[in-house]
């Protein structure tokens, strides 16, 4: 649908898919890429007459095919050819946690976020390293998001009391 409305695509891990997965949907990719190159309005898709619009453009991400990451293919030859390697770094987490935290409604979220970082920081070192233990970002993010919601709750509740209490004799 993305070479149709102009949409960008993103296909998260591409790599999880199996090599021959991945070669058939590189003849697609191929096929729309070149579309896009030379401006060729109308292409055939899967014996379907498609078109294009040139403001589409399709992106993947992958983990290494390694030990750490399993599940995880390698590259067809003809597949590598069609994207640009970028290297990603790893986020700050403290920066992240601060802006969500300030986001959520916080007023000191810079204190706050270094020291949720440093729980989980020592939680990362000393606890066992179990699978069930998650001291990633997104496990941050979600008891970011949870503070959030319940310093939401607290204030709503105060509003209501509040309320109450005006309306009572």
């Amino acid at each position: 649908r993305e070479r149709k409305c102009g949409a960008w695509g993103c296909f998260d891990e591409f790599n999880r898919l199996k090599e021959d997965q991945l070669s058939a949907i590189s003849q697609l990719i191929q096929i729309i890429q070149a579309a896009l190159k030379s401006k060729t309005k109308n292409i055939d898709l899967l014996g379907k007459a498609t078109e294009v619009n040139f403001g589409a453009g399709i992106f993947v991400t992958m983990n290494p095919a390694s030990k750490e990451y399993g599940g995880r293919s390698k590259l067809p030859d003809n597949l590598k050819q069609l994207f640009r390697a970028l290297a990603m770094s790893k986020p700050d987490s403290t920066i992240i946690a601060e802006v969500i935290l300030f986001a959520e409604g916080f007023k000191y979220g810079n204190e706050l976020s270094r020291k949720l970082f440093q729980i989980y920081t020592l939680s990362r070192q000393l606890l066992s390293p179990q699978r069930h233990y998650d001291w990633g970002l997104r496990a941050l993010k979600t008891v970011l998001n949870v503070a959030g919601q319940q310093l939401l709750l607290k204030r709503i509740t105060k509003i209501i009391q509040s309320n109450k209490d005006d309306r009572d004799p």
